[in-house]
């Protein structure tokens, strides 16, 4: 498991929580987000406090924009109550914050209790993240028509590739068969794509087929 960290986190105590667990850790800027696990999933961690701060000052919606541009699959984990933080503020506020993340943002809450607990949350994440790759996803029989369409399609089958990712694939090889060809170095050249999905590309493009 791999979790990229933001220097800026350092003061949470959490780094040094996951020191202690079976975890690659990589110190460093992360322009959106807090933590990004298996080069996959971004959470932005806030305390309740910093939370309700954020909705007051703007940042809330701005960086709930900048992780749905940039980022494949963002997630915003809460520390706390938002609903006993001692600040004077009104509950429908919080509670329309909430709603809004989620339903108009699409962005997932997740609520911690403590710092020990948004450990346990990032290594769960990591965990059932790894899992899940290995589940070849259905995709309803869908057959798309256009060529545009039949090309991200052929993209999204490769692993940790969404659809924003398939299409930077396109947009920066300008083919399937030069993306297809591209090496792990060339791979993580396109936004979204780190070592370890640059890899698992190539091994399920350049491993053989084995019937049993």
């Amino acid at each position: 498991m791999k979790i990229i960290v933001d220097y800026r986190e350092e003061a949470s105590g959490i780094i040094d929580l996951l020191r202690f667990e079976d975890v690659q850790i990589e110190v460093r800027k992360v322009t959106y987000g807090d933590y990004v696990i298996n080069d996959a999933i971004t959470m932005e961690r806030k305390t309740a406090r910093d939370f309700l701060i954020s909705i007051i000052d703007g940042r809330l919606f701005n960086q709930l924009s900048n992780l749905k541009r940039y980022c494949l699959n963002p997630i915003l984990l809460i520390e706390g109550n938002p609903f006993k933080t001692g600040l004077a503020f009104d509950e429908r506020a919080v509670r329309g914050a909430l709603i809004s993340t989620q339903t108009i943002w699409y962005v997932p809450i997740v609520h911690s209790r403590s710092k020990q607990d948004t450990r346990d949350i990032l290594l769960m994440i990591g965990r059932q993240e790894d899992v899940c790759m290995d589940v070849v996803p259905l995709r309803g029989g869908y057959r798309p028509k256009r060529l545009k369409s039949r090309q991200l399609f052929i993209l999204q089958g490769l692993p940790k590739v969404g659809p924003t990712v398939a299409k930077r694939l396109l947009e920066h090889f300008r083919s399937v068969s030069k993306a297809m060809n591209a090496t792990a170095e060339d791979l993580m050249q396109v936004e979204g794509i780190g070592r370890i999905s640059a890899e698992k590309i190539r091994e399920v493009l350049d491993s053989e087929y084995r019937a049993t």
